[in-house]
């Protein structure tokens, strides 16, 4: 399991590098709004994933399952937080690419079958 989890964070981190790369043949000054969108999907899940590797040994149910339900929570403000932070900085972000980064890499858990086959 800790290297399936591993497969998937490294497939989100190279489809964040080749969307920025992408949005920068674009126009490069969408990258900062690329970045930003990406970075507010990735440390969260990375924050997850982490404290999931932590706690794939255990088979206590109960435990682990809180450890989940509180592991999502701080995801979830670790990602709020990002979004805010950017949102309040007063730069001029392209909320369109930066979205478009974020829902890239959040939907790219739905391929997390495919990119750990064989595993």
């Amino acid at each position: 399991m800790k290297n399936q989890i591993k497969r998937i964070l490294i497939f989100q981190y190279i489809l964040g590098v080749t969307y920025l790369i992408g949005t920068s043949f674009w126009d490069i000054a969408f990258i900062p709004s690329a970045l930003v969108g990406c970075v507010a999907a990735l440390v969260p899940k990375t924050y997850f994933s982490i404290r999931m590797l932590r706690e794939t040994d255990n088979n206590n149910v109960t435990q682990w399952l809180g450890y989940a339900y509180r592991s999502e929570i701080g995801k979830w403000v670790i990602m709020s937080a990002i979004l805010v932070l950017a949102f309040t900085s007063g730069y001029p972000w392209d909320p369109v690419v930066l979205f478009a980064g974020f829902v890239l890499i959040q939907v790219s858990g739905w391929f997390a079958p495919i990119v750990t086959k064989g595993s």
